[in-house]
């Protein structure tokens, strides 16, 4: 008679791995092909290598900033002109692009919107300006009218008293006009002061790492010649302890004899 076998509920339905067990790593990578690493693959070339030169290249401290690429993509520029004024292949420009592109949309965003803002103050004032104009050249225009058809002294008092409260309107809105432009070139300097100090501070950075990565590399050739010292000084030992034994041996014998 058939009978089922039966099956630990523990081993039944999907695989689980648990919390990396045996110390196994579960972690799933990604990656996504450049066009060129695709061409690179198809030709036959092995895909460690592809990812190997690419972290090669991306790991590569570049003299560029993002905020530096922004405002030459601002004036005008392409990747190709970007890459040779800053004496770059286009590959290393596209690896350096790729994974800044996240911060390289904020900062084209965030620039977009400060020079929209600043254009939007100037043309606010100018169209203030010109409208206060109008109104005063519409003053005196009614001033003369009312001077060449009317003998109403009065009315032309308050004519008189209109066009003066429009030129100190006049005055007023172009003085708020120039404050406003004097912010503005504060901002401005302040904005450019901000990346000169950025730029600054990252060129300090490269600096460090270049110091930090001789360090190591010092440190790594202190731990060889240690390591070597470490074995002179063992195979010594070994010799001392060979001879010790063999001066014990050969004073036993001279005293005892063979």
């Amino acid at each position: 008679m058939s009978r089922f076998t039966s099956v630990s509920p523990y081993r039944q339905w999907d695989v689980r791995f648990g919390n990396r067990p045996h110390g196994i790593d579960t972690t799933v990578w990604t990656y996504q092909l450049t066009p060129d690493q695709l061409e690179r693959l198809r030709n036959g070339e092995s895909l460690d290598d592809i990812l190997k030169g690419a972290s090669e290249v991306v790991k590569q401290k570049l003299d560029l900033t993002v905020e530096e690429y922004v405002g030459m993509k601002l004036k005008g520029m392409n990747d190709a002109e970007i890459a040779k004024a800053k004496g770059l292949t286009k590959q290393q420009l596209y690896n350096w692009r790729s994974f800044r592109r996240t911060k390289i949309e904020q900062a084209e965003q965030a620039m977009k919107e400060a020079q929209q803002e600043i254009a939007t103050a100037v043309e606010t004032e100018q169209g203030t300006q010109e409208t206060v104009k109008e109104a005063v050249e519409q003053e005196s225009a009614d001033v003369e009218v009312a001077q060449q058809g009317s003998a109403d002294d009065q009315g032309i008092e308050w004519l008189k008293r209109e066009v003066i409260h429009a030129h100190k309107l006049l005055t007023e809105k172009e003085q708020e006009c120039e404050r406003l432009k004097q912010e503005v070139e504060h901002w401005k300097e302040l904005f450019e002061t901000a990346m000169s100090d950025k730029e600054r501070l990252h060129k300090e950075n490269l600096l460090l790492e270049n110091q930090v990565q001789r360090l190591k590399e010092v440190n790594d050739e202190l731990k060889a010649r240690n390591e070597r010292y470490f074995a002179s000084l063992t195979r010594l030992e070994q010799e001392v302890k060979g001879l010790r034994l063999y001066a014990l041996q050969k004073l036993h014998t001279d005293v005892y004899g063979a």
